[in-house]
C-alpha cells in the first residue's frame, strides 16, 4: 500500500474508532484522542504478569497500578506511592508491611483490597513466565512468603534484599494489581485469566483496554474510576505502522501524534521543522564490546585495555546515534542508584600500541569480531573494526542471525563481540550481576571472565542494607571493572520520539523506569 493510500486508510480507520467510541464523525484526530505510530511486532500479550516485551510492558502499566511508582525526577528515579500508600521494613530486613490505599477501585468498579494484591502477587509465581524471575530471583519472594494480615494490609518476607531492589522490582508491570474476582470469572482450564489477559485488561490503572485488532490497532480508553481522576485523554490508539519512513511521513502530515524508533536523520529533520518536536530520555540499555579473557592476547588485560583505548567513543556516539546517546562507560546506567560518572577512556591511539607492546603484541594480531545483522550493530562493528586497525588488531567482521549469534555466545563461543544489553529493573544490581559476576552465568561468563573478586563485590552489594556503604562497593567495583574487566562500553543509549506539538506533557510523560511512558501525564 502507498503511503497516499495508507494515509487516507489510517483516517478512515481513526474515523470509524471514534464515531464507534463517541458518535461522532472525526475530520482531524480530536483534542481527546492520542494516536501514536509503532511497529506492533513485539507485541504479544497484555498480561502483566505475562509480557516481558518491550516497550509494550510499559503501555501494559497505564493499565494497572502497583504497590509502588517509580518517577524520574532531576535524573533520578524515584519511588512513589500507588497502590500502597506507605510501608515499612522490620529490623530483619526481610519483612516488609505495605499499607493499601482505601477507596480504590478497579475500572469495573469493584474494590480494590489487600487480598487483590496477595492474589496477583501469588499469581505471577504460580505462572512462572518470564517477568516472574523479577519478584523471585531478585529479592526471594515466594508464595508462602505473601500474605493479608487484614483487608488493608499485605506482608511479603524478602531474602533481605536492599530497599532499592525490592520496590523497583514490584513498581514493574510484573507487579501490577489485577482484579481477583473478574481473572478468577475468566479462568480458563486453571490458567488464572491468562488467555483471557491476553487482549482484555483487569487493572485499576489510568486506562483499559478497549480493543485489540491485530496488526492494525490497539485502543485503551480512559477509566473513569482511576484513583487520581480520569486521564485528560480519553483514547489511546496504538497503530501498527512496521517502517520509520512511514511513521515519520504520517508524523509531518499530523496523522499520528506519536511515532516511535525514528532514525537519527528523521529526528534531525524534524527539529529543523515547527509542527513537532524530538522528546528524548536516557535510555535503559547500553552497546559494548565484548572480549573473551580466554582468547590468546585478551587473556592479559593489557590488551583488553589497549582495545578501550583504541575506540573513538565519540565518532561511536555521533556517526551511530546522529548524537543520540550518552558517553557512559561504565555498566551503571546513569540515574540508577550507585551511578557516578566514570569515564577513564577516550581514543588514546599512542598509549593503545603501547600496551600491546608491552603485552607482547607489538604487531598487533588477527580476530574475528562478531555481531548481529541490524543496521546499528554493523555499523558500530565497522568503525570498531577501523579503530582496532589504527593500532594494529586486524578483526574480520562475522555478520550473523541474532538469535544464532547469541546462542554460540551463551556457550562462551565467541572471542570478540559487538552487542547490547537492556536493563530490567533501575538499581546497579540489576547490571553488576551480568557485568561482572560469572556466577549467575551471564555476560561475564559468556566471556570467560571468571573474576572472583568481582563477583564478590557483586554479591556484597546486593546484600548490603546501608546506603552509602552499598554505593562505595558499587563505586570500587566499576574502577576495578574498568582495569581488568573485558568489555569496552561503548554508549548508553538514548531513547528518543517524534511528537506532535501539540501533546503536551511528553518530556515527564516518555521515559523514566522501563522507559514507561505515563499516558495519564499527556493532553492537548
Amino acid at each position: 500500500m502507498s503511503s497516499k493510500k495508507r494515509s487516507a486508510f489510517l483516517r478512515i480507520l481513526l474515523s470509524g474508532i471514534f464515531i464507534m467510541f463517541t458518535g461522532v464523525v472525526m475530520a482531524a484526530i480530536p483534542k481527546n484522542v492520542l494516536v501514536i505510530g509503532q511497529s506492533h511486532s513485539n507485541m504479544k500479550t497484555m498480561d502483566p504478569h505475562v509480557c516481558y516485551e518491550s516497550p509494550t510492558g510499559s503501555f501494559v502499566m497505564n493499565l494497572y497500578t502497583q504497590l509502588v511508582h517509580i518517577s524520574y525526577e532531576n535524573d533520578k528515579f524515584v519511588i512513589e506511592p500507588d497502590t500502597a500508600t506507605s510501608w515499612n521494613v522490620a529490623a530483619d530486613g526481610k519483612t516488609w508491611t505495605f499499607n493499601i490505599r482505601k477507596g480504590m477501585r478497579f475500572a469495573n468498579g469493584d474494590p480494590l483490597t489487600a487480598e487483590d494484591v496477595v492474589y496477583s502477587l501469588k499469581r505471577v509465581i504460580k505462572l512462572k513466565k518470564s517477568p516472574s524471575w523479577l519478584l523471585t530471583d531478585t529479592f526471594g519472594l515466594s508464595e508462602e512468603g505473601i500474605k493479608m494480615i487484614d483487608s488493608y494490609t499485605v506482608q511479603i518476607v524478602t531474602n533481605g534484599a536492599p530497599e532499592n531492589v525490592v520496590l523497583s522490582n514490584l513498581a514493574n508491570q510484573v507487579g501490577s494489581i489485577v482484579n481477583k474476582k473478574l481473572v478468577e470469572a475468566n479462568d480458563k482450564d486453571g490458567d488464572m485469566g491468562m488467555d483471557w489477559l491476553v487482549d482484555h485488561s483487569a487493572g485499576a490503572g489510568a486506562y483499559v483496554l478497549k480493543a485489540w485488532n491485530r496488526n492494525q490497532a490497539m485502543i485503551y480508553t480512559a477509566n473513569k474510576n482511576y484513583w487520581k481522576g480520569p486521564a485528560r485523554l480519553e483514547t489511546i490508539i496504538f497503530k501498527d505502522v512496521p517502517e520509520a519512513a512511514e511513521r515519520y511521513l504520517l508524523l509531518k502530515k499530523g496523522d499520528i501524534d506519536v511515532a516511535f524508533k525514528l532514525t537519527p536523520e528523521q529526528l534531525a529533520e524534524i527539529s529543523k521543522g515547527n509542527m513537532a518536536r524530538v522528546v528524548k530520555t536516557p535510555g535503559q540499555s547500553n552497546e559494548y564490546v565484548g572480549m573473551s579473557a580466554n582468547f590468546g592476547p585478551f587473556k592479559n588485560p593489557k590488551v583488553r585495555q589497549a582495545v578501550k583505548y583504541a575506540i573513538d567513543y565519540n565518532a561511536m556516539i555521533d556517526k551511530v546515534r546522529g548524537g543520540y546517546a550518552i558517553n557512559n562507560q561504565q555498566f551503571i546506567a546513569a540515574g540508577y542508584f550507585g551511578y557516578k560518572e566514570n569515564n577513564p577512556y577516550s581514543q588514546d591511539l599512542a598509549k593503545a600500541r603501547q600496551l600491546l607492546k608491552e603485552a607482547g603484541y607489538a604487531d598487533g594480531f588477527d580476530v574475528e569480531l562478531t555481531t548481529s545483522v541490524t543496521e546499528r550493530r554493523r555499523a558500530e562493528a565497522v568503525i570498531v573494526q577501523q579503530n582496532l586497525a589504527q593500532i594494529g588488531i586486524r578483526a574480520k567482521i562475522n555478520i550473523m542471525q541474532t538469535a544464532q549469534m547469541y546462542a554460540k555466545f551463551r556457550k562462551q563461543g565467541i572471542d570478540l563481540i559487538v552487542a547490547g544489553w537492556g536493563n530490567d529493573y533501575p538499581d546497579a544490581d540489576a547490571l553488576a550481576n551480568p557485568f561482572a559476576n560469572h556466577r549467575v552465568k551471564q555476560l561475564a561468563w559468556r566471556l570467560n571472565w571468571l573474576d572472583d573478586k568481582a563477583a564478590d563485590m557483586a554479591e556484597a552489594a546486593a546484600q548490603e542494607k546501608d546506603s552509602a556503604r552499598r554505593a562505595k562497593i558499587y563505586q570500587d567495583l566499576t574502577n576495578y571493572w574498568h582495569e581488568n574487566g573485558p568489555f569496552a562500553m561503548l554508549y548508553q543509549m538514548v531513547e528518543t520520539w517524534g511528537v506532535n506539538n501539540k501533546v503536551k506533557g511528553a518530556d515527564d510523560a516518555f521515559g523514566g523506569a522501563y522507559v514507561h511512558f505515563d499516558f495519564y501525564k499527556l493532553y492537548k
